[in-house]
Parts: C-alpha cells; sequence; structure tokens
C-alpha cells in the first residue's frame, strides 16, 4: 500500500549491518530487548516454525532496526527512556498500550512513548522498522492515541519515517537531513495531537476530514457491492478530483486502496468467528466483497503476514 514510501531498494543498502539472524528464540528474545526496550515473549501455542532476521542502522542518536520474523508471538514490553516509532511492512501486531487496543497494520504506525506498557499478539509473519526515537525529543510532549494512520501529520511523521529508513540503508553519509526531518514531523504531530484551543482549524482541513469518514461509513456499508471511485463521489456530491486528494491528504492512500483494506480486514473478522467455522475460506472472501481467488489470498498473506487458513487455524 505504501510501495512508493518504501522502494525495495533500501532493503539490500549498504548502510545495514546485520545483528541477528536466527532460528534460535531465546536469541532473538534477548537481542530485541538490547535494542528497542525492555522485552518479554513468547511463541504461542499452535505457531509454526521460528526464524529471525534483525539489522540495524544508524544516524546520529537515531537507532534504525529492521525486523523480520516468523512465529506467532505474545509480546510485552515496558518503553523506558527512549520511544520507538514502529513502521509495520508485512503482517499484523494487535497491541494493547496503556489498556488501550491497537492495530498496527502495513500503512499506518505506532509511536510508543516513554513510560508505555504494551502487550501484543503477532500473526504468523511480521516484517518492519523500528526507529528508536531519544527521550529527549519528547519533552513532556505525547499523543492522545499512539496509533498513526489518519490527518496530515501523521501521514507527514510515516512519509519521514520511511525516508529515514532509505537514506540510512542507501546513503548512510547524508541521512542527518532525514534526521532532522523526522525530528520536524514529529514536533507536528505533537502539535496537532494538543492543538493551541486559541487556534481554529481551517475550514478545509475540517470538511476534508469529515468527507474521508463519511465516505468510509458509506464504503463500509457496502463491501459486497461493486462501485467505482466515481460512484463514490457522485454518492458524496464532490468530485473524484476532491475525494482522491482527501483521501491522500488523511490516510496517505487512494479510496479503493482503503476499501481494499476494509475488505481484507473484514475478511479477518469473519475468519475468526467461531460461529462462521462451518463456512469455506472462499465464501468468506466473497462475504467480505473480495474475489474467491488465489490472488485475494496472496493479497491477504502480503497485509496480514499469513495465508486465511492459517488466521482460521488460529481460533
Amino acid at each position: 500500500m505504501l510501495a512508493s514510501r518504501k522502494p525495495a531498494q533500501w532493503q539490500d543498502g549498504p548502510g545495514w549491518r546485520t545483528l541477528l539472524n536466527s532460528q534460535d528464540f531465546g536469541q532473538w528474545d534477548e537481542a530485541l530487548a538490547s535494542t528497542v526496550g525492555h522485552h518479554r515473549s513468547r511463541l504461542r501455542p499452535g505457531s509454526g516454525p521460528f526464524e529471525a532476521l534483525m539489522r540495524f542502522a544508524q544516524v546520529d542518536e537515531f537507532q534504525v532496526i529492521w525486523l523480520q520474523g516468523t512465529g506467532r508471538l505474545e509480546l510485552q514490553r515496558e518503553q523506558c527512556g527512549d520511544g520507538v516509532l514502529w513502521l509495520p511492512l508485512e503482517g499484523l501486531v494487535q497491541e494493547t498500550i496503556n489498556g488501550e487496543e491497537h492495530l498496527a497494520e502495513p500503512g499506518s504506525a505506532l509511536l510508543f512513548q516513554p513510560g508505555d506498557a504494551m502487550t501484543g499478539l503477532t500473526t504468523e509473519s511480521v516484517s518492519g522498522v523500528s526507529i528508536v526515537v531519544p527521550e529527549q525529543y519528547f519533552k513532556g510532549q505525547g499523543l492522545t492515541t499512539p496509533l498513526l494512520r489518519k490527518g496530515p501529520a501523521a501521514q507527514e511523521l510515516i512519509t519521514a519515517g520511511w525516508d529515514l529508513v532509505a537514506a540510512v540503508a542507501l546513503e548512510p553519509g547524508g541521512a542527518e537531513f532525514a534526521a532532522e526531518r523526522l525530528v520536524h514531523a514529529l514536533n507536528q504531530a505533537f502539535a496537532a495531537s494538543s492543538p493551541d484551543p486559541h487556534q481554529r482549524e481551517r475550514i478545509t482541513a475540517t470538511r476534508r476530514r469529515t468527507l474521508v469518514g463519511e465516505a468510509c461509513t458509506w464504503m463500509q456499508h457496502r463491501l459486497q457491492e461493486r462501485f467505482s471511485v466515481v460512484e463514490l463521489s457522485a454518492a458524496m456530491n464532490v468530485s473524484v478530483r476532491t475525494v482522491q486528494n482527501s483521501f491522500q491528504t488523511e490516510l496517505g492512500c487512494t479510496p479503493m486502496a482503503e476499501l481494499k483494506r476494509m475488505r481484507l480486514q473484514r475478511l479477518r473478522q469473519l475468519l475468526l468467528d467461531p460461529e462462521l467455522e462451518h463456512q469455506s475460506v472462499a465464501e468468506l472472501m466473497t462475504c467480505a466483497g473480495l474475489l474467491a481467488c488465489g490472488a485475494t489470498a496472496a493479497d491477504y498473506e502480503r497485509w496480514c503476514g499469513e495465508l486465511p487458513r492459517r488466521t482460521r487455524q488460529g481460533l
């Protein structure tokens, strides 16, 4: 969904140093605890074979850790000292942060702030990048929600994060500018989270956010139907260009990409519903508004980190 922000070239960049490439769960747990914070985890019952790859890069005081792993995990962490910006690449992590549940999925990000307590469950395969943000950049500031996805400030921080990843991987000597941009985007996100009560939001921004919210609700009620962005625009009584630009600014994707994400998320809900065990995976794909075919299973695996039948086995 964010291919433009994270081209494949950075994965083979010269700036990476391999920290771990192992099937030893204990080694991975220890390596993770020593990089992103106080960490405890275990393999969930019924998990498949475990394997993990960790690569490291750094610019100034920012540490960048690229993680890839297979195996369903239960995670527990306390964010002591520094913060961490988690940028999911593939797979899902169901996080409970300070008692509130959040779904970390491709296209979003999570900002773990100093003092946060987290528990989480992963799908079979997960990959992404953690950027360790020094405590000094928080300075008593914070976000009202750790989940970053909606709004221009959140999208700018996600983009700045991926730009830093590409910079440290491909051009380690010139990544300082990307680090400065990340700090600026972080401050903008803090400001958007706690706006000045005397400063009114621009009417255009309010209308854009309302439009996207209403369009998402309209699509959510029609997941099983076939419609185009032209029909969506007509239902919202605005131009196609207005809808496209509003979604790009608020969510970082097109309306049709958001619709596909909604359908995949709905499929996962259906697969995890024990009352629907008698229905086939193909039937549930159709119920979610998706084509019952191998291409849909592949799309689901890229988004979720496991095949639909594996999600069903998780029941």
